[in-house]
């Protein structure tokens, strides 16, 4: 074959299919082996094995094999002298090596078998990829896809990938990169890479890669020009034709504004979008929405905008923010609050745009600082020492691949995969961040080809500009001027308020802060350094003002180690409060420090503890900002990096010594005191939180904005000023004007296409019954549709408790149940939508953050209302003044309840995504009977009937009937 392929000199490529991921409770189904020898095929074989059980679903759908296929087949291991016999002498290859690993130690243990992990491999040689996993990687590799998954085609597709991503190393000329990587990785001293056997745990990987870097210094490396200025961002992102972006105007430049006809050229009938043929249908309501945002840009102001599901609200307000942006050199700013939706506004939403207007706008996505790599930092944290093992090597190494690859170094495209594998790399982070306090601006070398400097000059020269709710809560002085504003997911921004007007002082503050003095695995701490840099200055102190500074360390860290006891002492009775609903004790035990708990014997020693690590870190700042300064005078002159990492240090010192000092203060009005301790995680914080932030809402932050837009699919239940307006303060009762409010609805007959079912007689849903209640019903309707059920939950626990009992009844049906896991939402999303044989159950981020259309969702099964604990600290302090003049029940009504009913409406609208979706709102637990009036306002539009279970069931299925998304005619025989 030659080329790439020649690399492989002996090696086998393996691969199982499995009954499941559990090596200790699961079997191997199917083994299969290609065998290479310097590039050429020389054998294969696969073989299957019987099961002491069916086989899951999962598994049948995944491998197209069946309980006959495996019937009279040998079980696994009754072969294993042979199987040894045939890998012996052969280095073998597999996608996710731990997981063949852990199936196979009697195959593998005993010929010490060695073994290379290709998808590590691709993390190193390919980090900026979105995914690693083989179908994404055959995805990137332009190479077919192979349906299901048999054991020989996935050693094929593995072959290929690696194959395919090394020729492009070599054609790339990318010998420095690789040299890079095996500098990192192999342990041998000199580090001469000319192969050889050598007997470590990563022999095969560095072996490969030393053949990998001669055959790229074999070929010439194609001339690459380095481009003056900062790292330019993505080129569909930019301006068509090279145009940059019009100069930032004066203030009193008069505003360009953006016509009507001008917003209707690109949004409505026949305009701009439509002439793309890429499926975009002009909608009314969405037109209108499109210029009333263009008026409050053109004009300055503020609108509030509640648009319904299917109005089209992104491009509502993108694209009259383009138009002005544009034209007037002022930047838009938009913040969505998930991830979800500024991963939609990115890779869909302004790409459209982009292509309708021709490229008339630019955009770019922007951060805040920590997000980004400091390539100085990382240079030096991810230096190797001897004797380090593999596991503190390869993160190091995937850190320094990313550096190279990534065109952002955005921290937060890290790899799920790899900091599970390899958890050094979490630790890792923190040092390699960029920060404020660390940076060395033009100074540093790195300057030009920063990542952050690089990710604000784009921002500059773009005209929209996405950022998150957060960013635009603590927006830097540094970045380009924000203006004008456009706040999607508005009903979120109370939150977001809250958390950036909040302060915490916790364990994990001070294991950061030892971290970054100290350093951790093998990986040295600003101490290190400022030793040596003390000891090369000659001092005679030098030494004992080190002793000094340990000591000052040591203190603080057995101060908080006794505020924490305190902390934990303190809350221990709250663990065993008992609450309206079980549910609570999946939060840490909290406690709201009122001035009851003040005058508590338990609280003296939190108090006192507050303020000895307030005078500790006081201290050991005073020592390193002003004795060792002292003692280096020339330091920011001689070692610039070791300054700013010293000023890093002394920064947070000092931003922790101030919340200590607040937190140990006499309580200020309007904040809300807590403490959390999960005594068996030994975690602990305090915290003070605002009660109100109306008040910095509207006239700290609202009233610094030219224009502003806040925009959601549900701004409040019911008529009147919406209940987000008038929780932030947008409501008219100070000196600003309520926004102009713009209710755009639906273009969906959601009355005609969904039936939202409240069933009045289910067991309250933190009562043990429930769980084989919901369970019953969600596999009775999942059996009736062949699947095509969303389950969403307001609790983690319960939704694993039902899972596991709707997954016992489908699956030998034949029906697949998939959980939310970190990570995999859109992909979940993604399957459900193609797959109608399957059930997705989700908790809070699938509330809000999923859009499933099509067929693959015809129920939206609901386990309660989701109400927030009463006890939580914060949720009683913000309903006790509410309750003055009412009673208790006055604040649930007035805050609890609406904040519920906002999360319900977007749950709900999980179902009705396109005009010809059909299907069945179930909610299980709708609360008591005398807020139902409020609940049923707040699903205004939808039809919903309240009906005990024996009346639901037979109107459900007639609704599924009439709707054509039955499959099994009989829903009595498991409905329950």
């Amino acid at each position: 074959m030659g080329g790439a392929a020649d690399l492989f000199t002996r090696h086998v490529f393996l691969d199982l299919e499995t009954t499941g991921l559990d090596p200790r409770v699961d079997e191997v189904i199917e083994l299969g082996c290609l065998f290479y020898e310097n590039g050429r095929e020389v054998d294969r074989f696969a073989r299957l094995y019987s099961a002491s059980k069916p086989l899951p679903l999962t598994i049948r759908r995944l491998t197209g094999l069946t309980d006959g296929d495996l019937a009279g087949k040998p079980r696994f291991g009754t072969d294993l002298a042979e199987l040894r016999e045939r890998l012996t002498g052969w280095t073998v290859v597999a996608h996710n090596a731990p997981f063949e690993k852990g199936f196979l130690p009697d195959l593998l243990g005993p010929i010490r078998a060695p073994v290379l992990d290709s998808c590590e491999l691709m993390h190193y040689l390919h980090p900026e990829l979105p995914s690693h996993s083989l179908e994404s990687l055959l995805r990137w590799a332009g190479l077919a896809l192979r349906q299901p998954h048999r054991a020989v085609s996935d050693c094929e597709s593995v072959h290929a990938v690696l194959v395919r991503a090394m020729e492009r190393c070599v054609r790339e000329g990318r010998g420095d990169d690789v040299a890079d990587l095996l500098a990192a990785l192999d342990p041998r001293p000199g580090r001469e890479h000319g192969g050889g056997a050598f007997d470590y745990e990563e022999w095969p990987l560095v072996d490969l890669l030393s053949r990998l870097h001669a055959a790229c210094r074999a070929v010439s490396a194609p001339l690459a020009l380095e481009t003056q200025g900062f790292l330019r961002g993505r080129p569909e992102r930019r301006r068509a034709g090279g145009v940059t972006a019009l100069p930032e105007p004066d203030a009193d430049t008069p505003v360009l504004p953006v016509r009507p006809e001008e917003v209707t050229a690109v949004l409505g009938a026949g305009g701009a979008l439509e002439r793309m043929e890429e499926g975009f249908v002009s909608r009314p309501a969405q037109l209108e929405v499109a210029q009333a945002v263009a008026r409050a840009l053109s004009d300055g102001g503020q609108v509030a905008v509640e648009a319904g599901t299917g109005t089209g609200k992104s491009l509502a307000y993108l694209a009259p923010a383009a138009l002005f942006a544009a034209r007037n050199g002022r930047k838009v700013g938009v913040a969505p609050h998930t991830k979800t939706l500024q991963d939609q506004l990115l890779e869909k939403d302004l790409p459209r745009l982009h292509r309708a207007l021709n490229g008339a706008f630019g955009y770019a996505l922007l951060k805040g600082q920590t997000n980004y790599l400091c390539r100085r930092r990382a240079l030096e944290a991810t230096r190797v020492e001897p004797g380090m093992g593999h596991s503190a090597r390869a993160p190091r190494a995937y850190l320094r691949a990313y550096l190279r690859r990534s065109g952002e170094g955005d921290l937060d495209r890290l790899s799920h995969w790899f900091r599970e594998r390899f958890p050094v790399l979490l630790g890792l982070v923190p040092a390699v961040r960029s920060e404020a306090a660390t940076t060395l601006g033009d100074k540093c070398p790195h300057f030009h080809r920063c990542f952050y400097h690089s990710a604000v000059a784009q921002a500059r020269e773009a005209d929209v500009l996405v950022i998150n709710q957060s960013l635009a809560f603590a927006w830097p002085a540094r970045y380009p001027k924000l203006e004008h504003l456009v706040l999607d997911e508005a009903h979120e921004v109370e939150d977001v308020a809250t958390t950036a007007q909040t302060v915490e002082l916790s364990d994990g503050a001070f294991q950061r802060l030892t971290e970054r003095l100290h350093g951790r695995d093998g990986r040295h701490g600003l101490f290190a350094e400022l030793r040596r840099a003390l000891s090369a200055s000659r001092r005679e102190d030098a030494r004992a003002l080190m002793g000094e500074v340990e000591d000052g360390l040591r203190r603080l860290l057995d101060e908080a180690r006794g505020l924490g006891m305190g902390v934990t002492e303190l809350c221990e009775p709250s663990a065993t409060a008992v609450g309206e609903d079980a549910d609570e004790g999946a939060y840490a035990p909290e406690l709201r420090v009122t001035a009851a708990v003040r005058a508590l014997p338990a609280w003296e020693p939190v108090r006192d503890g507050l303020e000895a690590v307030r005078g500790a870190l006081q201290a050991l700042h005073t020592l390193l900002a002003v004795r060792v300064l002292a003692a280096l005078p020339e330091l920011a002159a001689r070692m610039p990096a070791l300054e700013r990492e010293l000023s890093g240090a002394t920064t947070e010192l000092g931003e922790l010594a101030l919340l200590a000092s607040e937190l140990s203060g006499e309580p200020a009005p309007g904040r809300c005191y807590s403490a959390t301790a999960e005594p068996k995680r030994q975690r602990w914080s305090v915290s003070a939180q605002p009660v109100d932030v109306s008040g910095y809402v509207s006239r700290d932050f609202a009233a610094s904005k030219r224009s502003l837009v806040l925009a959601s699919a549900t701004l409040g239940p019911g008529d009147g000023v919406p209940f987000v307006l008038r929780r932030l303060g947008l409501d008219g009762r100070g000196e600003q004007p309520a926004p102009r409010l713009v209710r755009a609805p639906s273009p969906f007959r959601l009355r005609e296409q969904a039936l939202v079912v409240l069933v009045t007689d289910a067991p309250r849903a933190h009562e043990e019954a429930f769980v084989e209640w919901a369970a019953l019903r969600i596999s009775g309707l999942a059996r009736t549709m062949g699947g095509r059920l969303l389950g969403l939950f307001a609790s983690t626990r319960r939704m694993e408790r039902v899972g596991a009992e709707v997954r016992a009844r489908l699956e030998p049906l034949g029906i697949e149940v998939m959980r939310q896991s970190r990570g995999h939402s859109r992909s979940l999303a993604a399957r459900q939508e193609r797959d109608t044989g399957t059930v997705l159950l989700g908790t809070k981020s699938f509330w809000q953050g999923v859009d499933i259309p099509g067929r693959g969702v015809g129920c939206v099964f609901i386990d309660k209302l989701p109400l927030e604990p009463a006890l939580r600290p914060l949720v009683a302090a913000r309903e006790e003044p509410l309750s003055r003049e009412g009673g208790e029940y006055l604040g649930f009504l007035q805050y609890r309840l609406p904040r519920a009913l906002l999360l319900l409406r977007q749950g709900v609208g999980r179902l009705i995504r396109s005009t010809t979706d059909r299907g069945v709102v179930i909610l299980a637990d709708p609360g008591h009977p005398s807020y139902r009036g409020h609940l049923m306002n707040a699903l205004d539009g939808y039809r919903v009937e309240a009906l005990p279970w024996a009346q639901a069931r037979l109107r459900i299925h007639g609704v599924l009937k009439e709707t054509g998304l039955t499959v099994d005619s009989a829903p009595e025989r498991s409905w329950g």
